[in-house]
């Protein structure tokens, strides 16, 4: 799939707002980030279970090369300071993170503000396209309990995740099989159908079904 044009938009962004700012706060609370009330629970809270270079922006400018995990069941952004795990003292407005360095499509773009049925305003979520047509992409972590032999029912950390397309003004929840992403585009129905067959793309498939909306938004 080609580079996504918001990957490019907010990176170039991203760059030019913090050559602006001369120096930012330390955004250490002074309190260690803690696993331990998670200690009865089995597996990880965090999205990705590893630290991940990234930026944050806050209403201060942005932090850049940080070592990042994002904790989906409790909706929190630490950093690694010295092998420690902090949490941020300031607000988080977005965050980036950064799995293959020098790959910026494969860059994880989150934001909060956004409101749909199931989606609160304080709660980060990732940003798969933006244009005429929205595509975001809500990745939360749940305990569930479970049966397993010799343990009985145990608790355990279980991705929970839900996609929202639409404008500005109307994001509803959709499934990537969806028949409410080509309602959307009606409007293009014949050169969306066309790009459809020669590319041979899945509304099935996330990249697939990112790709399609991203063309939309290009025409």
């Amino acid at each position: 799939m080609k580079k996504s044009l918001l990957s490019v938009l907010l990176l170039g962004y991203l760059s030019g707002f913090s050559q602006n700012i001369t120096q930012l706060s330390d955004p250490v609370t002074n309190k260690n980030f803690s696993l331990e009330k998670y200690s009865e629970i089995k597996g990880s809270p965090f999205m990705i279970d590893k630290w991940i270079e990234g930026s944050v922006t806050t209403p201060k400018g942005i932090y850049q090369k940080l070592l990042l995990k994002f904790n989906a069941y409790d909706n929190l952004l630490i950093f690694n300071n010295n092998d420690e795990p902090y949490e941020f003292q300031e607000t988080i407005l977005a965050f980036s993170l950064m799995p293959k360095t020098g790959d910026n499509a494969s860059n994880l773009n989150f934001k909060n503000g956004i409101s749909a049925n199931g989606i609160q305003p304080q709660q980060f979520i990732q940003v798969l396209e933006e244009g005429k047509i929205n595509l975001y992409k809500y990745f939360g972590k749940q305990v569930s309990e479970m049966s397993e032999i010799n343990a009985g029912m145990v608790k355990t950390f279980t991705p929970n995740i839900k996609y929202y397309i639409g404008n500005s003004a109307n994001l509803k929840f959709t499934k990537l099989n969806s028949n409410e992403c080509l309602q959307l585009m009606a409007d293009k129905k014949e050169l969306i159908d066309k790009y459809l067959a020669e590319k041979k793309l899945s509304l099935k498939k996330e990249s697939d079904f990112v790709e399609i909306i991203h063309y939309y938004n290009s025409l």
